[in-house]
């Protein structure tokens, strides 16, 4: 009896376990406009919720041969039924660090134009988040296999990847209708096309479509909001970490870097056609390693400037321009509600290196000084008067003036707002300006066991970062299932009780839905996780309201606080002493007026 027993209770744990294997691989199928797709049921990570996965969903053809550096082209479709299974690899690209066991050196491939849809229900009618994070175009890590939608499906959001070509092969141009700017842009609002004609298929709202972007996936998204190309394609944006007002974006000589490369490579000519055809034939491993080969130095030294080769650039003098007038210029055109925001401590990513190695502050010969905005003037860095401005900055952010290992904090502090806080800042009051919709601004301020970018520098540390706030890409976690790190979240899910980290995810992740569903981080004042919290928009009149992520949310004004006074003045200063847009002695302007 007792063997029967056994043997009835080990069949009904087989059968569970073989339903449970049928979950998660039973297909799913469904018709869009280019053929008939088969996709797989799967459970959410948090609470086994079922959802739809459809990966490796070509949108375009494969950027090959003649289509190498080209705007893409729609996807014809397929005979039969395409298995929508594997997420595809990532756009060709290439990593000179590692940031959260991101793979260094080569990787991805040219034919690369998939998007992924991640969707809790085809029969419905649910927003879209278009989730990017680039980090500034060089390299992209999305789907699910990096960030995964568990959260956002857990909250009824439909959860879209759009695979978009970067560096080399997404921004080389002749800023002409040979090779057009910005192919990579080009992709992603190809598959922002793709969306409105076939979301529906997946339960998805069309009318409902918010581009969510990290670092370079923000600048996408502020991009375009400026954009003609872009219209009626998206309904709301996140900025997250990133802005197209940032001074490393928009090169003044693209066309000169692709002759250069060009020239690299024994193609000697100036014709836009003939340098196009012999790029054609030219491995694709040897073309991206050529990319970090044509840094114009000349830019950070004379201008004080740091631009990023081959990042979207201004269509000067193509017929279909994706964005013909720098976005700290142009108008908006896309007029939708934005969130934006970044995370207390982003500098401590740049500033590692000194935090794991304090000796190497010794190394440092000339101290970093680059405009945080695009200005349309630079210093003589061989003047007086630039020797001083720089001391002016470093006394205000360093003690003493200069970096030593007792303030790499503060260090921390100043490459942030250089190369993006201050940048960011302007772009949210600018955006507070020019929009009729709402603006909501956050500062992310939170440290705890998901901040996986701040974990993985802290095991190279002989000290604590516990306090030191979030850096660069640690509230991604909090709003996606970051894969890597499942261990992390398993020991937070068995404990006993909700661990903190828990509950600033699940506000988050409430939060970030909401304003994808309502245009409105906080629609409700009696939320059962966001309880009576309101999130306010940024005030028309100038006031810098924000939400402070930490365990608890609360509104504030000035997240720079005196550091956006100090650039606000230290810019508007320099720039009354410009004479034929160099800063010149106080004296020399006069006499010379």
């Amino acid at each position: 009896m007792k063997i029967h027993c056994f043997q009835k209770t080990w069949n009904l744990l087989f059968l569970f376990i073989t339903l449970a294997k049928c979950v998660a691989k039973e297909d799913v199928k469904l018709n869009i406009k280019q053929g008939t797709l088969s996709g797989l049921r799967k459970e959410t990570f948090l609470n086994s919720k079922i959802y739809y996965s459809f990966t490796g969903i070509p949108y375009a053809k494969p950027p090959l041969g003649a289509l190498r550096l080209q705007p893409p082209q729609s996807h014809e479709g397929w005979e039969g039924i395409l298995k929508a299974h594997e997420e595809r690899p990532t756009c060709f690209q290439v990593s000179f660090r590692r940031r959260n066991n991101e793979p260094p050196g080569f990787s991805g491939t040219e034919d690369c134009l998939f998007l992924n849809v991640y969707t809790p229900d085809i029969e419905s009618s649910a927003p879209v988040v278009v989730f990017d994070y680039n980090d500034n175009f060089k390299t992209g890590f999305n789907g699910s296999q990096t960030y995964s939608p568990d959260f956002f499906i857990e909250e009824g959001v439909i959860v879209v990847n759009i695979n978009h070509r970067l560096g080399i092969f997404g921004y080389l141009t002749t800023e002409d209708d040979v090779i057009p700017p910005n192919a990579g842009l080009r992709d992603f609002i190809l598959g922002l096309a793709w969306i409105q004609d076939n979301i529906k298929a997946f339960g998805g709202d069309p009318k409902r479509v918010t581009i969510m972007g990290s670092r370079g996936g923000a600048v996408i998204a502020n991009i375009l909001l400026h954009s003609e190309k872009a219209k009626y394609l998206f309904s709301s944006v996140i900025l997250q970490s990133g802005t197209a007002m940032e001074s490393i974006y928009f090169d003044n000589n693209p066309r000169e870097k692709a002759f250069e490369i060009g020239k690299l490579l024994n193609i000697t000519t100036d014709d836009s056609k003939i340098l196009f055809e012999k790029l054609q034939l030219v491995d694709a491993n040897t073309l991206l390693s050529l990319e970090g080969n044509v840094f114009d130095k000349r830019v950070m030294n004379d201008l004080q400037l740091s631009i990023d080769t081959f990042s979207p650039t201004i269509d000067k003098n193509t017929k279909d321009a994706v964005i013909a007038t720098l976005p700290e210029k142009a108008n908006i055109v896309n007029d939708v509600p934005v969130l934006v925001g970044f995370n207390s401590r982003e500098g401590l990513d740049l500033a590692s290196p000194y935090l794991m190695e304090p000796k190497m502050v010794n190394d440092i010969k000339n101290a970093l000084f680059i405009f945080p905005i695009r200005v349309d003037f630079h210093f003589d860095r061989n003047s007086s008067i630039f020797h001083n401005a720089l001391s002016e900055v470093l006394h205000y952010y360093l003690k003493d003036g200069y970096l030593h290992y007792t303030n790499i904090l503060d260090y921390a502090v100043y490459v942030s707002d250089l190369f993006q806080n201050y940048a960011l800042h302007t772009a949210a009051q600018k955006l507070c300006r020019d929009l009729k919709s709402e603006v909501y601004y956050y500062l992310f301020d939170y440290r705890g066991g998901l901040n996986e970018n701040s974990e993985y520098i802290s095991r190279f540390l002989r000290f604590s970062m516990e306090h030191w706030g979030a850096t660069i890409t640690d509230e991604l976690c909090y709003l996606h299932f970051c894969t890597r790190i499942k261990k992390t979240y398993n020991q937070f899910k068995k404990l006993p009780s909700e661990q903190p980290e828990f509950k600033v995810l699940k506000k988050m992740v409430r939060m970030w839905t909401n304003f994808a569903k309502y245009g409105n981080p906080t629609p409700d004042g009696n939320d059962d996780i966001l309880k009576a919290t309101k999130w306010l928009p940024m005030d028309k009149k100038g006031d810098s309201n924000y939400l402070h992520i930490t365990k608890t949310l609360k509104m504030k004004k000035n997240p720079l606080g005196e550091r956006s006074e100090f650039w606000d003045e230290f810019l508007n200063k320099y720039r009354r002493l410009t004479n034929d847009a160099t800063v010149v002695n106080e004296e020399i302007r006069h006499v010379e007026l």
